[in-house]
């Protein structure tokens, strides 16, 4: 009790200090601007569940407290200095089936910023901020997080911009099963310099952690660096390095890890029909640790490098040919090779055809076991859409044809034809659609199934016509799916959904719907859904917003007992001015078999802003 009096006190000084500045001289006090929040808010929640003779209750109250204060301005000037001063305060009561706990969560913030116009300026700030849980079930907990720093910049039109960050951080918590007592020390030295034809950015990181009850401590140092010029007119570099050492003690062992991250591209655009991108990354990793008078120590290396050459000699035709590597080398080293070519042209308006053609090559390679396989992919196809008057006509068709060498293992080819074609009738009242879609894929390999896929799809969206539109989807699948030379197995699947908006009058509407899932699989789970819903939205007076809603389900399975939900919602926002005052309730029934699980939940929310 002493403890949480003495927090208080913390938060009402600095609240005190806030107001103080508000009584002096008009002049001065005009260059202030503050803001602030309080939030009251209150959600009670009744959930019931019944089967045959066995009942369940759950009832959970919560209510919960907020505040918000923060005042900034200059000092004495604000060409001199500007300074920032907020807090912060959430009390959560919260009650779970008689089992009470209680949530305080508060803090400061402070910070001043000297020759904010300047080249040069200066900020100092610290925070303090504290969690305290005290709850009927389990002991109490207490979160403490106390931190400290300053930025610091220099703008120079000659030299690059430099930014310094120094902050301290120290948590502490009670809590049993995750104590913390540690200490985190930050900085960072930036330069940044751009020009019109060059950006460089230059970093060094340093982070220090000590863990008190760990009895741990952790040093890293780190650089990094970003430049990319535009060395001429066609030609641009990037380029991007890396390096971080990070040192782990404890009582007992000792661990380094180090990582280097490295990369350079180039971009080559000779002519407006040509370009050339090329990169290469670098990445290495060495962990070692010592425990226990034994070295132990893994180390990867990582190489990736990719060539793109992107050919448009006309608007109507695109050529991209691209060279993808790929190398890894630890335990187990990993070499994968990648060429894709894509060629896409547009002869007439409405028509695109199209082809491509792919070989992948991967080795993996370790002390016991050695795997490598390649594939070679080829495609080609075409899509074509023709607007007529209200009538819109779609077609296309691919042909994919691949190799597959695998070592050790089974050797195949597939082949894959896909084809599609549709019409959109759009009529003065509603959109027609039409939509067939095949699919027919052979397998050479014992493993992969052969399949052939048929879907045809029907669909009507009316428009609004005097407050009412539906909608409404048909869709038909056949799948036939076979391994090597055995009896085809045959599935189909029916998909039915329709929707129906009728706007009464004003924000009175009324929606009904019906979707209907049915499988030949015997296996599967047929699903019939049917519901209505009826809302209404409006505006009594003025500020005021309403809605209530009202909905029923009825949900009937080929496999599990029929379902049956009633939804109730009802939600209340008034606003005056910057008050805000909103209220929610709602109410469910769900009812399956011998199940009945009833929900009650009522929601009330003050907010006022300044």
């Amino acid at each position: 009790m002493f403890h949480l009096i003495k927090k208080t006190k913390k938060i009402v000084i600095v609240i005190i200090i806030i107001f103080v500045l508000f009584p002096l001289k008009k002049s001065y006090a005009q260059g202030f601007s503050w803001s602030g929040m309080i939030e009251l808010s209150f959600r009670d929640r009744i959930e019931k569940g019944k089967a045959g003779d066995y009942e369940t209750k759950t009832e959970q109250k919560t209510f919960q407290q907020r505040y918000f204060l923060n005042l900034s301005g200059p000092i004495f000037d604000p060409r001199i200095a500007i300074f920032s001063i907020g807090t912060t305060f959430t009390h959560t009561w919260d009650e779970l089936n008689n089992a009470d706990s209680n949530t305080k969560d508060y803090g400061y913030n402070i910070a001043t910023t000297f020759f904010p116009q300047r080249f040069f300026p200066l900020t100092l700030y610290t925070n303090r901020f504290e969690s305290d849980t005290d709850s009927s079930i389990f002991a109490s907990r207490k979160t403490t997080t106390t931190g400290y720093g300053l930025r610091w910049s220099l703008m120079l039109r000659s030299l690059p911009t430099i930014r310094l960050l120094m902050e301290q951080t120290e948590t502490v918590s009670d809590d049993l099963q995750q104590k913390k007592d540690e200490v985190k020390k930050e900085a960072s030295l930036e330069l940044n310099k751009v020009t019109s034809a060059s950006v460089f950015f230059a970093r060094y990181r340093y982070e220090n952690l000590l863990d008190k009850i760990g009895n741990s401590t952790s040093d890293m140092h780190g650089v990094d660096m970003n430049y990319g010029s535009q060395l001429t007119r066609i030609l641009h570099l990037r380029t991007f390095g890396s390096y971080d050492t990070t040192t782990t003690t404890t009582t007992s062992s000792r661990g380094d890890k180090d990582n280097i991250n490295a990369g350079i591209g180039f971009y080559f655009h000779p002519t407006v029909y040509l370009d050339l991108t090329t990169d290469y990354n670098f990445y290495y990793t060495d962990d070692e640790s010592y425990s226990a008078g034994v070295l132990r120590g893994t180390t990867s290396t990582r190489h990736l490098s990719s060539t793109t050459l992107y050919f448009h000699p006309d608007p109507r035709f695109d050529t991209r040919l691209g060279y993808y590597y790929s190398k890894s080398i630890s335990s187990t080293d990993v070499d994968n090779h990648q060429i894709n070519l894509n060629i896409l042209g547009r002869p007439i308006v409405g028509l695109n055809l199209m082809g491509d053609a792919a070989y992948l090559e991967n080795r993996s390679t370790s002390e016991t076991n050695i795997l490598s396989s390649s594939s070679q992919n080829y495609g080609a196809g075409y899509s074509y859409t023709l607007p007529y008057k209200n009538l819109t006509f779609n077609s296309s068709y691919r042909f994919d044809y691949g190799l597959v060498d695998v070592e050790p293992g089974e050797d195949g080819f597939n082949t894959t034809h896909t084809a599609g074609a549709g019409i959109a009738y759009n009529l003065s009242i509603a959109l027609i659609t039409t939509d067939y879609q095949f699919l027919s894929r052979r397998e050479s390999r014992a493993d992969a199934d052969d399949r052939d896929e048929h879907r045809y799809k029907l669909g009507l969206a009316s428009y609004y016509i005097r407050g009412l539109a539906a909608i409404a989807n048909f869709e038909y699948d056949h799948l036939l799916q076979r391994k090597n030379n055995e009896p085809w197995t045959e599935n189909e699947l029916i998909i039915f959904e329709s929707r129906l908006d009728y706007n009464i009058w004003r924000g009175l509407f009324f929606s009904g719907g019906y979707s209907l899932y049915n499988y030949s699989n015997p296996a599967s789970n047929d699903t019939e859904t049917l519901y209505t819903e009826g809302r209404i939205v409006f505006f009594p007076i003025s500020n005021l917003f309403a809605t209530v809603k009202i909905r029923e389900e009825w949900i009937r399975y080929s496999l599990n007992p029929t379902k049956n939900i009633l939804l109730g919602e009802a939600r209340l926002d008034y606003r005056i001015r910057k008050l805000l005052l909103s209220a929610e309730y709602s109410y469910s029934l769900e009812t399956q078999g011998a199940m009945e699980t009833t929900k009650n939940m009522a929601f009330f929310k003050v907010t006022r802003v300044f």
